[in-house]
């Protein structure tokens, strides 16, 4: 199992229909945005669709696009220049793209591109998959990135869900990583306290997977066989957990509450706040736009 398989794991109901979504893109050549936070594992779903595809034997060529040079970016669409990045295949061979934070191009690179894109259609068998931790659509709205690429990139949108909201997958990522990098380092995979195991859940992991797989690389080279307990963690996630408790936002009726009727309800003073738009209202929420946008569908609410 390698690593981009692990970072797919998990078992949260909203995560496991973004993987069946991902499965029927696959096998299309549709053009799609991969949206998250960053360490969420948009390089890995990158790859997974480009395995699960037609493209599976071609080249896969990532891009990374935070802060390429408007030259670097231009050699990329050169027979040339792609060539000597990645062997004697060219993106002009049926392979698949990768534009790695697609939304950090300066605004010539994306007309570059968007001409690329224009003139390629129908001469060049090419999947292009992009990724974004910024809202691509509020640059759109700033003027900081191009409506017309836009709406080129953005066919079909895949939003993976921040560490935080898939509690439920977090102990089976732990064990997963923690196993993985103990087979590289031939050391013994650590245990964790139900004490720290309910830290780490209480956590809000602003680094996502890859502070998740750090954390296990710490842990196995320090604590190799032993049973891992709060004061061995890190201080940021030992006060996380306490904070969380202290500060909460919200007290919990002794009686119980509806959640999603809950949900449901905040969702709709967000959008009243902004005026019914979903870019502000999904900041209000702290979520991004694709994931309120699922969840107006899941709620049936009238925009």
């Amino acid at each position: 199992m390698n690593e981009s398989t692990i970072n797919l794991l998990g078992s949260n109901p909203e995560f496991l229909r973004l993987m069946h979504t991902m499965k029927m893109v696959a096998a299309t050549d549709a053009s799609v945005v991969i949206s998250g936070e960053k360490g969420v594992g948009k390089t890995a779903l990158a790859k997974e669709i480009h395995a699960s595809s037609r493209r599976r034997n071609l080249p896969f060529v990532p891009v990374n696009c935070a802060g390429i040079s408007d030259s670097a970016f231009a050699s990329i669409f050169s027979d040339s220049g792609q060539r000597e990045k990645s062997g004697s295949a060219g993106i002009s061979h049926g392979g698949t793209l990768f534009l790695d934070e697609v939304g950090e191009l300066s605004y010539r690179s994306q007309s570059l591109l968007l001409h690329f894109l224009e003139t390629a259609d129908g001469e060049r068998d090419l999947r292009l998959l992009s990724s974004s931790s910024r809202d691509l659509l509020e640059l759109v709205t700033d003027c900081r990135f191009r409506e017309d690429l836009f709406y080129r990139l953005h066919v079909v949108p895949l939003n993976l869900p921040p560490l935080r909201e898939r509690p439920e997958d977090l102990i089976i990522l732990l064990k997963h990583f923690s196993r993985e990098i103990s087979l590289a380092y031939k050391r013994s995979a650590p245990h964790y306290s139900v004490t720290a195991r309910n830290l780490l859940k209480a956590y809000n992991w602003p680094g996502n997977l890859r502070e998740l797989r750090n954390l296990c690389e710490r842990m196995v080279i320090l604590m190799a066989g032993k049973i891992i307990q709060p004061e061995n963690l890190p201080i940021e996630i030992r006060r996380g957990g306490t904070n969380r408790k202290k500060d909460a936002l919200f007290a919990l009726p002794a009686d119980g509450l509806d959640l999603l009727a809950m949900e449901g309800d905040m969702i709709r003073q967000a959008l009243d706040m902004s005026g019914g738009n979903r870019s502000k209202a999904a900041r209000l929420l702290r979520l991004t736009r694709d994931t309120l946008l699922y969840r107006i569908q899941k709620h049936k609410i009238e925009v």
